[in-house]
């Protein structure tokens, strides 16, 4: 039995696991999909600003950085087990697609819940084209030609934005009409990144190319939101302060835990971890102290480091 459960292999969830692991807790992290880093993937090579100490690191190189800090640790780490329940009978079972696991406690790092892209469907698209259009953009993608790029959320809008940015001639189909923070609406505006209704736009595929109106395109790419799933827990379950529920032994962090004025950004999420992961060692072990000892202290991982 595991002392500690972590679903969701996000930022969260990634932190969750080292913190946990870096209190001598027995670590099990499980993440639905076929890697980690939750919704990182979407914006691999673009710059973050609002890390502390990492002005202007990419979402890949962010990735890589848990990633090689969590694989330091002893957390183990299961991939494609997405969780469907949760039940609790003087400690906790875990029912993921293929396997049964057991925990002490549960920290829940789902963030808004598992992610599936939404499929286009579109009368304008020709079913040749569908299965060929991507619901991600590539790291580092670049092209001398001719892209589009369909959505009305603010991420279609950044990656066209962004590609705009690198010189990529890029089309921005509206799925339906944009409403978006002024910001982003500005940006489009100023970059001069022409726009059309996906209500009036014709998209066929045929020998490797897209035609959009009769104009070649050599990619379409795709957001138009996710699909969200998370999985059944045994009661009804109440958030309370710092990362505690009404479920003893069950805690929250990351973009899954919801609290008045709270700022979902990467730091925040690794900052509900260490209180999630704190919360989850007091429960087990209360009569020890609140505070952890400092990494500057710790043995842990001077023994970590000799491996």
């Amino acid at each position: 039995m595991y002392d500690v459960c972590i679903i969701g292999g996000g930022p969260a969830g990634m932190y969750s696991a080292f913190y946990c692991a870096s209190r001598g807790l027995n670590t099990l992290l499980l993440e639905g999909n076929k890697k980690l880093g939750g919704r990182l993937h979407y914006y691999l090579d673009m710059p973050i600003y609002d890390l502390p100490g990492q002005y202007g690191i990419t979402a890949e190189e962010y990735l890589r950085n848990l990633e090689r800090q969590l694989h330091i640790s002893p957390a183990q780490i299961l991939l494609n087990e997405r969780v469907r329940h949760v039940h609790f009978d003087q400690h906790f079972t875990v029912q993921t697609t293929s396997n049964t696991y057991e925990a002490k406690t549960i920290i829940n790092a789902t963030g808004t819940g598992y992610i599936q892209h939404k499929k286009l469907q579109s009368k304008s698209i020709t079913a040749a084209a569908l299965p060929h259009i991507s619901y991600s953009l590539p790291a580092n993608f670049e092209s001398t030609e001719k892209i589009a790029i369909i959505g009305h959320t603010p991420m279609a809008i950044d990656w066209a934005i962004q590609l705009k940015k690198r010189g990529v001639d890029v089309l921005l189909i509206e799925s339906q009409s944009i409403q978006l923070q002024p910001i982003l609406m500005d940006a489009i505006e100023a970059l001069q990144i022409p726009t059309r209704s996906l209500q009036h736009t014709q998209i066929d595929y045929h020998l490797s190319t897209f035609s959009i109106n009769d104009e070649p395109f050599s990619h379409v790419f795709c957001h138009i939101g996710t699909t969200k799933e998370s999985f059944t827990l045994p009661c009804r379950v109440v958030q309370k302060d710092n990362s505690y529920t009404s479920l003893a032994g069950y805690f929250i962090a990351g973009d899954a835990r919801f609290e008045q004025d709270k700022l979902k950004l990467i730091h925040g999420a690794t900052h509900d971890a260490m209180q999630a992961s704190n919360a989850a060692y007091l429960y087990l072990n209360p009569n020890d102290t609140y505070q952890p000892i400092v990494s500057t202290h710790h043995p842990i991982f001077k023994d970590w480091n000799r491996h």
